[in-house]
């Protein structure tokens, strides 16, 4: 991702106000251009733009732009700060940033052009200047908050004995989406979709945001109820919960306080929001407590008082209800028998998160039902891709959970006729277009089902190997769970649009022509090993399909085996490894040691044990992490902070590829890795680990690539 700055600029004044976190979300003021003379504290910046704090300003008031932009805003500070140190804390810029308050700087991460380097997605500790290049720009992700070093010292030391990087639980039921964050006890964000965007110019906006209790206690602890969706947040005299509801499929988010009622008859909330916002209360009995149902809602309809009465009424507390229904989830699961305590909760989140991230049937946009996103907010991949869906098909489908998986594949199937890019002349002159009619998102989706695919100065990406990863988990999804109706019904798609697609573009050396990738690297791309390798396994087990059914099997039978022998030929090097591309000559080559290539080795499409053991011999002192005897694998060994740090799911795919090849021990160090740092960040699964801290980073937490790659993982390790 190429950087774009960010410029900014705060104002403080005093105010006689008791605090100890002051959050910055909000309408900031924004100015796309570069003038240092925006930084003064006396400008007058009536006539800036306003834009909501955190989101990427593609989604806001810049659409399409790329270049500098500086952000002002206007806080008041409490008297009792006057003699503090301040710490602004940020969640993160895209892409680079310089930080003013009053006037004077206070901080910089990255580099701006001409000296380009982007720190998009590192988090920022101070006061702001923001440049963006490519993808999204701006302060996009949470936390944007002010407190004095000492409470932010406390904060972090009080995490640090948790053993708590991470600090955001999301909750949500498929149509709306919430974020708490544990550190600040607060609800940062409420939004009307799971996803980001409605589409390429439409960007989704939370209606609800800093939403607390108005109360002096702070919590005693904050988690998920029984690994569901429900977060509670434990108080001394009363318990929160806060959800997106499951059993009413509703745009409600629900804030529900239980406790006694000298506590509870007259709670309420802080929360800002859009002009539509409503916030309606209601009281009930529940045993020998008392609950308070605080609804948030945008724009609420008509039957807003029947469902205060309902819920009145009900003979079923509606935090009970929601917690039975994610449980009836967690009981149609075929969990493996004797797994331990700790797999076996990272195994019913992993369940509630990826739930969480498919769109409900009752989402506006009919197109849209079924997807499921890359990650959940406040994660940046709240996208639906298909390369992420696959794996998390694949967990549903191995977990007994067909319905869920049907769903996912049906998305894909029913989405708005694609064929974008079946032609894309790029700069070099030469079309890197699928070149016959597609089915299959060459990327990934709009949250409206219409095909996307994002843009760099580089061009789009093109993937060929989602074709390979959609058959593979359609063709597991036909297979376990029987149903022949449903390959019947989609099988000319299947065959003329995904199977032949992927034929089409076998080259004359057997492989895959360029692409952009499992890691998504833009055009021109390269003949990746993991692309023909998915591809090769897809065509291999579509055929299976093909020739029970009766239809044509040869020609994708013949494409399998065709995949296989070019990889062998252009890949393999000196006989004891896969590199990552048939173009990198040399181990110093940037992708020649791809962690991609280990998903050969975990899907069974390459079955040579000599050569897993001696690929694994040369990969693990490139990728391997150095640091603890558990640790996982890197993507490349670069100087790309992105691409050099551990990825959970890298090392779960690694352990997979161990248990088809005899190394169980070594696979279950990887699994436990996963599921030890997993359980002290709420059971959630994030893109990326940081080396020395073991930090959580990137976007968390992840669905198909976290929740699904983990599923997977202890399926096959139990079996």
């Amino acid at each position: 991702m190429r950087l774009l700055p960010f410029l900014c600029g705060i104002l403080l004044t005093a105010s006689g106000l008791p605090a100890q976190t002051l959050s910055l979300s909000g309408n900031w003021k924004i100015h796309p251009g570069d003038n240092p003379g925006w930084k003064a504290d006396t400008l007058d910046d009536r006539n800036w733009q306003t834009t909501y704090v955190p989101a990427a300003w593609e989604s806001t008031v810049l659409p399409g732009y790329d270049g500098f932009a500086w952000y002002r805003t206007t806080l008041e500070i409490p008297d009792t700060w006057k003699k503090e140190d301040l710490i602004l804390n940020i969640g993160a810029i895209d892409d680079a940033d310089e930080t003013y308050l009053n006037g004077a700087l206070v901080g910089r991460t990255g580099k701006f052009p001409p000296e380009e380097q982007s720190a998009w997605d590192a988090p920022r500790r101070y006061l702001i200047r923001v440049y963006d290049g490519a993808g999204g720009g701006g302060l996009y992700l949470a936390p944007v908050e002010l407190m004095p070093r000492k409470q932010y010292e406390k904060m972090q030391r009080t995490q640090r004995k948790k053993g708590r990087t991470y600090h955001q639980l999301t909750t949500s039921n498929g149509l709306i989406a919430a974020v708490y964050n544990a550190a600040t006890h607060q609800v940062d964000n409420v939004y009307p979709h799971i996803f980001s965007a409605y589409d390429s110019a439409d960007f989704v906006q939370p209606y609800a945001f800093s939403i607390y209790p108005d109360v002096a206690d702070k919590p005693v602890s904050a988690g998920y109820l029984r690994n569901t969706h429900v977060i509670e947040v434990r108080y001394k005299h009363f318990t929160i919960y806060y959800f997106a509801s499951f059993t009413r499929s509703d745009r409600v988010f629900y804030a529900v306080v239980r406790g006694d009622p000298k506590y509870v008859s007259n709670f309420r909330f802080v929360f800002k929001g859009i002009d539509s916002l409503v916030a309606e209360s209601v009281l009930r009995k529940t045993g020998k407590q008392w609950e308070r149902y605080v609804l948030f809602r945008d724009n609420p309809d008509s039957n807003i008082n029947a469902d205060l009465r309902n819920l009145e009424t009900a003979a079923v507390s509606l935090v009970d209800a929601e917690v039975a229904y994610m449980r009836q989830v967690f009981a149609r699961c075929r969990f493996p028998a004797g797994i331990r305590r700790a797999e076996r909760a990272l195994m019913e989140q992993s369940v509630a998160v990826l739930k969480m991230a498919q769109v409900a049937d009752n989402e506006i946009p009919p197109l849209s039902r079924g997807q499921i996103l890359a990650s959940l907010r406040p994660g940046v991949w709240s996208i639906s891709w298909v390369r992420d869906a696959a794996f998390a098909i694949q967990a549903f489908t191995r977990l007994g959970l067909y319905e869920e998986a049907r769903k996912g594949l049906e998305f894909m199937l029913r989405a708005s006729p694609t064929n974008q890019y079946k032609h894309y002349v790029h700069t070099d002159g030469k079309d890197y277009g699928i070149g016959v009619d597609y089915q299959i998102s060459v990327t990934r989706y709009f949250g409206n089902g219409r095909e996307e695919s994002d843009f760099d100065h580089r061009g789009p990406n093109i993937e060929i190997d989602d074709f390979g990863l959609f058959l593979i988990a359609l063709s597991d999804y036909v297979a376990a769970s029987g149903d022949q109706a449903f390959y019947q019904r989609w099988q000319p798609v299947l065959q003329s649009k995904v199977a032949d697609a992927i034929l089409h573009n076998i080259n004359d050396q057997g492989i895959i022509r360029a692409d952009s990738g499992p890691w998504e690297h833009h055009l021109p791309g390269r003949p990746f090993t993991f692309t023909s390798g998915v591809c090769g396994l897809g065509l291999e087990k579509f055929a299976e399909l093909q020739r029970a059914s009766g239809f044509e099997s040869a020609p994708y039978f013949d494409g399998a085996a065709r995949l296989r022998t070019g990889i062998l030929t252009n890949m393999r090097y000196e006989n004891r490894l896969l590199k990552g591309n048939a173009l990198d000559r040399s181990p110093h080559d940037h992708y020649f040691f791809d962690a991609a290539t280990f998903e050969l080795f975990a899907n069974g499409f390459m079955q040579d044990t000599s050569l897993f053991l001696s690929h694994m011999l040369a990969y693990d002192p490139e990728l391997r992490v150095k640091t603890g005897a558990q640790a996982g694998y890197i993507r490349f060994n670069s100087s790309d902070s992105y691409e050099n740090q551990e990825w959970p799911f890298a090392g779960l795919r690694v352990a997979m590829a161990q248990l088809r090849f005899g190394k169980k021990a070594e696979a279950k160090r990887l699994v436990r890795r996963v599921t030890d740092i997993a359980a002290r960040h709420f059971h959630l699964i994030p893109e990326i680990i940081t080396l020395e801290e073991e930090v959580y980073k990137g976007s968390i937490p992840m669905a198909g690539y976290g929740a699904g790659a983990y599923v997977l993982a202890i399926c096959a390790l139990y079996e």
